[in-house]
């Protein structure tokens, strides 16, 4: 008899990603996992203890692939803010259970968000238009209110508790980032 084939951490988490974004965490069960990997359950909790652990890596995978979508969209010519928040609202849209996953934060990932908005080890703030009289805590704060305005733009629509087109979003983006920008302490 041929041995079992094994069933991979990744597979495991690669599978509950596609089945997130599908349906949402809140129904994926590892029986509902196990069925798609064609194996028991077995597989899965020897890859993770829990689901609780299972749920953790899928929130890390989701931030990354909103990263690295955001990141994808950077347009010559037009502020990195805009383009940014404008791919982070679209795909929140367009991958709603993800964003839903990324949303409810729980205990994980807390702290990355928290180094994310610091913006410490990041260049983001420093591509910010109009900053130049700026210090990089200024910039940092800036990107901040930003990132935070736009999340909350993102919820908003996502679950339709607003209705906007893309180009008032825009519009909304470019104001909101003015407004901070003039009442950031410009250090003048």
């Amino acid at each position: 008899m041929p041995p079992k084939e094994r069933v991979s951490k990744e597979q495991v988490l690669n599978t509950a990603f596609r089945m997130t974004k599908e349906n949402g965490f809140e129904e994926l069960t590892a029986r509902k996992l196990a069925e798609q990997l064609s194996s028991s359950t077995q597989p899965i909790f020897r890859a993770y203890a829990n689901m609780d652990m299972l749920k953790r890596d899928l929130f890390f995978k989701s931030a990354e692939y909103f990263s690295d979508y955001m990141l994808s969209k950077k347009a010559q010519g037009k502020p990195l803010y805009l383009t940014m928040g404008m791919a982070y609202i679209e795909l929140a849209q367009r991958e709603r259970h993800l964003f839903k996953l990324i949303a409810s934060i729980d205990d994980y990932g807390a702290e990355d968000i928290r180094e994310f908005l610091q913006g410490e080890n990041s260049e983001l703030p420093d591509k910010l238009p109009d900053t130049g009289e700026m210090d990089g805590k200024q910039k940092r704060e800036l990107f901040r209110m930003i990132w935070m305005f736009t999340h909350g733009v993102a919820t908003l629509v996502t679950a339709k508790r607003v209705n906007l087109t893309e180009n008032e979003i825009k519009e909304l983006l470019v104001k909101a980032y003015e407004g901070f920008l003039k009442t950031s302490d410009r250090g003048t």
